[in-house]
């Protein structure tokens, strides 16, 4: 430690003490260095995301099942939520390619096709969905994927899912939460399973189990 003792020595140390901040890095000096200017960059992007993501995540936790909003063309079932939704996944997604694979890897860990999730049915196959690409990682976790697969249960009457398709965790995880669902009538063969709105016609649903419980399996139903 430096010991003042008289008043040219607090001078000397005052003048020492402007000089080193007048060398020291300044704002306008921060965007003339690469690296730095480049982290300034980034840090702003991820604030704006934080903002936008946050509030994605508050209403795809609150959006109710039968609100959810897909379009549907040539066996592509692409999943749009709601307008307001939509429109926070469209900013988050521009804001992403602005800091290109820095944001990205941040953001969803390295990998992803698309923000907006891709389901392809196939209507020869029982309704089996197989998914395209899976939901963005800051929307895991909140119930969402459940809400999605209830929509299309919903318009579609049902869905099935075979394990021979490697489903994913987040799949299978999903998939659990159907099982239990009292507004859902749930079969498995094996590991294939395959769901039914309650809505339907019994008659309808019978027939669908027998061609589900065709090949292998046991029947886990009886009808009286």
């Amino acid at each position: 430690m430096r010991h003042i003792k008289n008043y040219d020595q607090i001078k000397e140390f005052i003048l020492e003490g402007r000089k080193i901040l007048e060398m020291s890095i300044s704002p306008d000096k921060i965007d003339k260095i690469k690296r730095l200017k480049e982290a300034n960059d980034i840090s702003g992007i991820l604030k704006l995301l934080k903002v936008d993501i946050d509030r994605t995540v508050k209403l795809c936790s609150e959006i109710n099942y039968d609100d959810i909003i897909y379009s549907y063309k040539n066996g592509i079932i692409t999943i749009t939520y709601n307008a307001i939704i939509g429109n926070l996944l469209a900013s988050i997604k521009s804001s992403i390619n602005q800091g290109a694979e820095e944001i990205d890897d941040r953001i969803f860990g390295g990998g992803w096709d698309d923000i907006f999730l891709e389901i392809e049915l196939d209507t020869k196959s029982l309704n089996r969905i197989d998914i395209i690409n899976g939901l963005p990682n800051f929307i895991k976790g909140i119930g969402l994927g459940k809400k999605i697969y209830k929509k299309l249960i919903k318009d579609f009457g049902f869905i099935s899912s075979f394990n021979g398709y490697e489903p994913s965790i987040d799949s299978s995880m999903v998939w659990k939460s159907i099982a239990s669902d009292t507004e859902l009538f749930t079969f498995s063969n094996d590991e294939n399973i395959i769901t039914f709105w309650n809505g339907l016609d019994y008659n309808f649903i019978i027939e669908k189990l027998k061609e589900f419980y065709k090949n292998k399996g046991e029947v886990v139903f009886k009808w009286w």
